[in-house]
């Protein structure tokens, strides 16, 4: 893996990128959790995300949205940082021509960000979620986009928190035909804080990917 600087609307954004040896292999993009909350493309899930795409055999990226470690420019809204997302995007596309396939995951606010990317980019084959933040609760950007994903959670997790994934998975069923496959992690928290709670986090995002990436009547 390595550092790369990528031109963003308003300056350099910086990220991470790791390229497969494997000709036309699918693609990731790796989305950090709130940059308000501390989060950024370099914490503990993040990585692991990537990882997971890493040791499968993607090419994937993850960076940190503008205003962010060394990525200029100020905090962004949730519309700038929508634009950071094609960015990358589009240049991960544009360095692997040849690869036809396209995943996203992301961690706490990161996951609102994968679908509404989702829902403007129908090239996304694939996607993860890992603890959606519940304070989000706006739909309305859902529309009919039949698709199948992973949402990952603590066990350990709020009971609101957990009531609201299941709330999640209902909402994308019928507003986008959407099916979600929900896996909760046992003794887990929302931090996964324990190195056992993110090795099984690791683990499932790795196994969920290589199944379904594998099913080309899913993908």
């Amino acid at each position: 893996m390595v550092d790369i600087i990528i031109s963003g609307e308003v300056g350099k954004l910086h990220a991470v990128y790791h390229k497969s040896l494997t000709p036309a292999a699918p693609l990731a993009v790796v989305l950090s959790g709130n940059p308000r909350q501390k989060h950024h493309m370099n914490d503990r899930i993040s990585y692991a995300m990537f990882r997971a795409f890493m040791d499968i055999g993607f090419s994937v990226v993850r960076f940190d949205y503008r205003g962010v470690g060394d990525s200029e420019g100020g905090l962004g809204t949730t519309a700038d940082n929508m634009l950071d997302i094609a960015t990358v995007i589009d240049w991960i596309q544009n360095h692997n021509e040849d690869s036809d396939k396209l995943w996203l995951a992301g961690h706490q606010l990161g996951a609102w960000y994968v679908l509404q990317t989702l829902m403007r980019r129908p090239e996304v084959s694939g996607f993860a979620l890992v603890s959606p933040d519940a304070s989000v609760s706006d739909f309305a950007f859902l529309s009919p986009r039949p698709n199948r994903g992973l949402l990952l959670q603590g066990a350990e997790e709020s009971e609101d928190a957990r009531a609201f994934s299941t709330h999640i998975t209902q909402v994308l069923k019928k507003q986008a035909q959407i099916d979600l496959e929900t896996i909760r992690i046992k003794g887990a928290n929302e931090t996964y804080g324990a190195p056992a709670d993110l090795r099984q986090l690791y683990n499932d995002l790795k196994a969920y990917v290589g199944r379904e990436n594998a099913d080309t009547k899913l993908l």
